[in-house]
């Protein structure tokens, strides 16, 4: 069964880990003003495991910002809601709890898949095309096309490295093969 992967561009996602370090940063002040006024010991041990929980992952953004995309993020933000659930601040562990996953889907890598059953383009939720509902697809000069018959045409620029990988020759001629077998069923239809 042939299937292609291609990443595409995030474009947004430096804004995605800029907003993921800001939590992060936020957590860690909080942390560590409840570090400097605790009263007792078990907000003492808390305060210190929020700080190392949100240091963690707020180091590796700042010594690279590509391993923002580690688990240590959405690990962090659900350890932190525990903490934030612990102390009885239940709107703060419910915003951690939905950040993490939100967190994950937006940071991952953006890849469209091209199958025998279609096209599956990353979105939140994920969009799938059938092949029925695609026009054309085409890769040349490091530019993805995606003509659907609804009007609506897909165009992304592709990383020179990424589409070195990639026998664009085969792709082609995969992606031709697939819509013109759906274009044939409509004409003798």
């Amino acid at each position: 069964m042939n299937k292609f992967i291609i990443e595409i561009p995030n474009e947004k996602a430096g804004t995605y880990r800029l907003v993921s370090f800001i939590i992060l940063a936020i957590n860690f002040f909080v942390f560590g003003e409840v570090f400097i006024r605790a009263i007792n010991s078990a907000s003492y041990a808390a305060a210190i495991g929020g700080l190392v929980i949100n240091a963690i992952p707020a180091i590796f953004y700042l010594l690279n910002k590509r391993h923002i995309r580690s688990p240590f993020l959405e690990i962090s933000f659900f350890a932190t809601a525990v903490l934030w659930l612990l102390w009885g601040n239940y709107l703060f562990a419910i915003l951690m709890v939905l950040f993490s996953p939100l967190s994950y889907f937006a940071n991952r890598k953006q890849q469209v898949v091209f199958s025998e059953a279609g096209i599956e383009y990353p979105s939140f939720p994920v969009k799938k095309y059938s092949w029925a509902e695609t026009e054309q697809v085409i890769f040349k000069d490091d530019i993805l096309t995606i003509d659907l018959k609804n009007n609506k045409l897909i165009q992304l620029n592709i990383d020179p490295k990424i589409s070195s990988g990639l026998n664009i020759g085969h792709f082609n001629s995969f992606c031709t093969t697939r819509t013109a077998a759906f274009l044939t069923k409509g004409l003798s239809s």
